[in-house]
């Protein structure tokens, strides 16, 4: 209970008297919420959907996802061809290529390149073999925009090259030589690896021998040969010992050592074989020597046959033939030694001859066909040119032929490695509508130069034609000073051509647009999304629209837009109780947001009638009322019994 304090004891009395009697009064409080009729469904309203689109997203793959190069020796270098594509949904440009080892690289590959749309690019990744061992790595493209590819595994190993010196014989015995006189054999230098030897020195030990016909430094090729003579001159009638020692760059034996020995005599002895002329294996276009070891009293005279006939000017104790061909392949190189004491014939060697290593060429794509294309815009394809032979293949002239066509992206001479590939990019850019043909001529060593690729291509003109979906966009009722959920229109270039859009404005009160600037260009394609937000400041029907100003045809679109204001929905609740038994100056309203209060009083004056109204109520929340009577004194009676209401 609430009521005024006074001085003297009379007048308490009399406040209790008052309250007691206002208590024993009981209010009753009715409530009656106001609020605006809600009404359901619609009538008459055409809503335009949308279509949604993924969002743009960057994505680059690179194929394979690893490359293997196998085992080489160390020291070579070979290559494999990789490519990265966009699979994105828009164009991306690769600005870096990442390789964690320095035994990869790559080439082929300019950088930025520009990637569009469902494009892709080959490239070649090397191994450059320079130790022995495994070597690993990877490789990943990384875009301007942070976008990386998967790591790609790079992984190769190298071996040691294997022996390529052979020496024949390992040792050599000039027998029987009369004092004062020489004699003399051959020692012969094989190349049996795959690249160059050097022989960087050859020195002897042992007083009676000496070295002759070679001069070091020498490089011998692979599968060549090189000889020289040893020279043997006793001085007295004694056997000697000595050693030659052929110093070279073979990864295995450095030093390779022939021992040499031979006996002084007085008397004249009949020469023998002691190292048989070799059987020999050559490449067409190179020589090969054959060498014979023989002993006996010096001197001993040489005459070397082929095929049972003497060899004009074969004297010595080696031979070298001219330059072969194939037709000399089979032919029972021997030779007849002499001296005063007699004659002696070896037995007879064989000579192979191989055919030379020749290139092949084979392409691929064998004609190129780009199909329809805009005239005024450039399309591209990649000629692969491989290397099917066992010889280099040397390119020294590409040329091509045909309204339209180019190619590009090499530099010549272009040298193919046996079993490698290279590419060119062929070029079609027409000028006029029609169809075109030519072709590209391909000048190189292969013995079936020139070759040819055949090209055709279309010229259609260029057509511009953007659409849009949705064709209008309708926002509905919605509240004065509230602003709608966005809509979006999607443009899209459905032409095979550039659309430069170079103004996109937006008409009518409330509206606001975003994702419109411009100048921008779409590609074949590609879409442009516009976003429009309805902010109605008014009551009333709204009208308005979207004009894209471009170079399509029919410019400008536009996009109708309507939305309709609505004022907003005051709300309030309506309260009328019985009137007090007693005399009473008014009425106090109190109001609380739980059952049971606390309750805070919500009239500034005393209420003279028996309802008010409560303005300030909230959509949604629920109040819960009570009253009381107040005497002229500004005494109160207990609360009424409490009434909810709820808000809509």
């Amino acid at each position: 209970m609430r009521g005024s304090q006074a001085g003297s004891a009379n007048q308490r009395e009399l406040s209790l008297l008052r309250m007691k009697t206002l208590q024993r009064r009981n209010l009753f409080l009715a409530v009656v919420t106001l609020g605006a009729a809600v009404l359901s469904g619609c009538s008459g309203l055409v809503s335009a959907g949308s279509n949604s689109q993924p969002p743009p997203q960057a994505t680059i793959e690179v194929t394979p996802s690893s490359v293997n190069f196998g085992s080489i020796v160390a020291g070579k270098k070979i290559s494999q061809t990789v490519s990265v594509a966009n699979t994105g949904n828009i164009s991306v440009s690769i600005s870096q290529v990442n390789v964690s080892s320095s035994q990869f690289s790559v080439s082929g590959l300019t950088i930025p390149l520009s990637l569009p749309l469902g494009q892709s690019t080959s490239f070649q990744v090397w191994f450059d073999a320079t130790a022995a061992g495994n070597a690993t790595g990877t490789l990943t493209l990384r875009t301007d925009t942070g976008v990386s590819s998967g790591q790609v595994a790079l992984a190769g190993s190298a071996t040691v090259a294997p022996q390529q010196i052979a020496v024949s014989p390992a040792s050599l015995n000039l027998g029987s030589v009369a004092v004062g006189t020489t004699a003399s054999g051959t020692i012969t230098v094989n190349n049996v690896g795959g690249s160059n030897l050097t022989i960087s020195s050859i020195s002897w030990s042992g007083n009676p021998f000496g070295i002759s016909g070679l001069t070091a430094p020498s490089t011998i090729a692979p599968g060549a040969s090189n000889s020289f003579n040893v020279s043997y001159s006793p001085t007295a009638a004694v056997t000697s010992s000595g050693s030659v020692t052929i110093t070279s760059d073979d990864p295995l034996t450095h030093a390779f050592v022939v021992t040499v020995s031979g006996t002084g005599t007085i008397t004249a002895v009949a020469p023998t074989i002691t190292t048989q002329p070799a059987n020999q294996t050559v490449t067409a276009g190179q020589a090969a020597t054959f060498a014979v070891a023989a002993s006996g009293t010096a001197p001993l005279s040489y005459q070397w046959r082929k095929n049972g006939v003497n060899i004009a000017g074969a004297t010595l104790s080696s031979y070298t033939t001219p330059a072969t061909a194939t037709s000399d392949s089979g032919a029972t190189f021997s030779v007849v030694v002499t001296n005063t004491a007699g004659t002696v014939t070896s037995a007879a060697a064989t000579l192979t001859v191989n055919p030379a290593p020749a290139p092949a060429i084979q392409v691929n794509p064998t004609s190129i066909n780009f199909g329809n294309a805009v005239v005024g815009i450039n399309l591209s394809q990649v000629l692969i040119i491989k290397n099917t032979g066992t010889a280099t293949l040397t390119i020294s002239q590409v040329t091509s032929a045909g309204s339209g066509f180019s190619v590009s992206g090499f530099s010549l001479p272009l040298n193919v490695s046996a079993g490698q590939q290279t590419t060119i990019t062929v070029d079609f850019l027409p000028t006029v509508v029609g169809s075109a043909s030519g072709n590209i001529s391909i000048v190189s060593n292969a013995p079936t130069s020139p070759t040819s690729v055949g090209l055709s291509g279309t010229g259609i003109a260029a057509t511009f034609i953007l659409s849009i979906s949705p064709t209008s966009l309708n926002f509905g009722n919605i509240t004065t000073g509230t602003s709608s959920a966005a809509q979006s229109a999607i443009i899209t270039n459905t032409c095979n051509s550039n659309v430069v859009i170079s103004q996109i404005t937006l008409s009518g009160a409330g509206y606001t647009m975003t994702g419109g600037s411009g100048p921008v260009t779409l590609t074949p394609l590609q879409t442009l999304t516009v976003s429009v937000q309805f902010d109605p400041t008014v009551a009333g029907i709204v009208n308005g629209n979207v004009s894209i100003l471009s170079n399509a045809t029919g410019s400008p679109a536009t996009i109708p837009l309507t939305g309709t204001g609505v004022a907003p929905v005051q709300h309030s609740v309506a309260l009328s109780w019985n009137a007090s038994t007693s005399t009473v100056a008014g009425y106090n309203v109190y109001r609380s947001a739980a059952s049971g209060g606390p309750y805070a009083k919500i009239n500034s004056l005393v209420v003279a009638l028996l309802d008010y109204t409560d303005f300030t109520v909230l959509s949604g929340a629920t109040y819960y009322y009570v009253t009381t009577a107040v005497d002229s004194s500004g005494d109160e009676s207990a609360y009424s019994n409490e009434a909810p209401a709820v808000i809509p």
